[in-house]
């Protein structure tokens, strides 16, 4: 039996796949597969899957966020964000980092979700590039920005915020500004802060305000791990808050959720909530005193 081809090859084919796993994983890991880029290759990377909307009534230059999806891609949560924050008055910069690299959703799901491919560390060279794409804009107010994260993508907004607490571009850029200019809130929505996430929390810039939406029962993102991180981030000094909102689940506001995932359960009147409370975060965040006065 055991010298059977039948029996060899599906047992090689599933040595190589998991050798191979584990090869993308330590290059990821060390940080040898990542691309490195400009901050203009980074621009050039992401604009043209970047979509700008501004409000219909704005007259001035307008606070604007800027969106990052989850491990997943673009799904119906962005638009339902997305609509609101332009009902508010906000300009909204929604940047879709896995069609820029050409990554479906199946890709997606096997590959940037199961951690083998763009890990946050390289993804928040978009952080920087959305931004710059922001700033060239004429009807947003580049002073006055906020970034939002859903999972992945607040993994992706956190481990950006971390660079630029220690001063450093990430690792895939080779070129701008360490910082985040004009940004004034960074809102990560059940993110995700296990391994192999670059922050552990201890070098958030105080600078910039962090508001979080963790969710009690995610088995995909669990909060255990983002409020050790959120815990030193404080003891550290930075401006953080969070909630772990009981009862829902990884993705909670996500409409379109896979029907045969238990671990994903969409719940509309939370759904809601939470775009009201980071609504309210932003208003507070990106109002005009606020910004005159550099808080």
């Amino acid at each position: 039996m055991l010298n059977s081809p039948w029996f060899r090859w599906p047992l090689l084919a599933g040595l190589v796949l998991t050798l191979g796993a584990f090869a993308l994983l330590g290059a990821n890991a060390s940080g040898l597969s990542l691309p490195r880029r400009t901050l203009d290759e980074q621009v050039a990377l992401i604009r043209p899957h970047t979509e700008i909307r501004l409000p219909e009534t704005a007259s001035t230059p307008v606070p604007a966020v800027l969106l990052f999806h989850g491990c997943g891609g673009l799904r119906q949560v962005q638009e339902d964000y997305a609509a609101a924050f332009l009902e508010a008055g906000y300009g909204v910069v929604i940047v879709g980092s896995n069609a820029a690299r050409d990554i479906g959703r199946f890709g997606s799901m096997s590959q940037v979700c199961a951690a083998l491919r763009l890990w946050g560390q390289e993804r928040a060279a978009d952080i920087h590039a959305a931004i710059e794409i922001a700033r060239a804009e004429p009807g947003i107010d580049d002073d006055r920005l906020a970034i939002i994260g859903w999972s992945h993508g607040g993994w992706t907004a956190l481990d950006a915020l971390s660079f630029a607490g220690e001063g450093r571009l990430p690792p895939s850029l080779e070129s701008g500004d360490p910082g985040l200019p004009g940004v004034r809130l960074v809102l990560p929505v059940y993110p995700y802060c296990g391994f192999p996430a670059h922050t552990d929390g201890t070098h958030l810039p105080a600078t910039i305000p962090v508001r979080a939406i963790l969710a009690a029962n995610d088995q995909i993102a669990p909060p255990r791990d983002c409020v050790g991180d959120f815990e030193r981030a404080a003891t550290a000094g930075a401006d953080i808050g969070w909630g772990v909102w009981g009862g829902l689940t990884h993705a909670f506001d996500e409409p379109n959720a896979p029907p045969l995932d238990p671990r994903i359960r969409y719940d509309e009147a939370a759904a809601s909530q939470a775009r009201e409370r980071v609504l309210s975060w932003l208003d507070e965040a990106l109002d005009d005193e606020s910004a005159s006065s550099g808080n």
